[in-house]
């Protein structure tokens, strides 16, 4: 795995829960160069393999953010293709990825291990997106 991408990834998901558009956004900034939708998947998938998160999704009926609670090669084909009506990555056009809630992770204990042993990654390498021009608010 990309050191540099999942520093970034873990301290991204170490603020919040992170949907597929922080995965596909943070892949696609750090490794251009080997980006695709399925190496977002290998990503994801791999990190779970590390036990680094979790997998879950906000069920509706004003319910917070549940666990799944199945198998990686689930998980990763629920968000390859969607869920509980939700279309998934692979089905969805680029406009899409941004407000797909197909899944969101959670870092668990030992991806808050490893992102400790790895510290900031802003003052290891830099801010990725210095010099990149913001959007204006809607």
């Amino acid at each position: 795995m990309n050191e540099k991408l999942e520093h970034f990834i873990l301290y991204e998901l170490s603020d919040d829960w992170a949907a597929i558009a922080a995965f596909d956004g943070m892949f696609a900034r750090i490794a251009p160069e080997s980006y695709s939708r399925y190496a977002v998947l290998d990503l994801i998938r791999s990190l779970a393999a590390s036990r680094f998160i979790r997998f879950g999704s906000f069920p509706g009926g004003g319910r917070s953010w549940e666990p799944w609670g199945v198998s990686i090669d689930e998980a990763i084909d629920r968000i390859a293709h969607g869920y509980n009506g939700v279309r998934g990555y692979l089905d969805i056009t680029d406009d899409e990825i941004g407000s797909n809630e197909i899944f969101r992770a959670e870092l668990i204990e030992d991806g808050e291990e490893r992102l400790a042993e790895l510290g900031n990654p802003y003052e290891k390498y830099g801010d990725p997106w210095r010099g990149t021009p913001r959007q204006a608010s809607s």
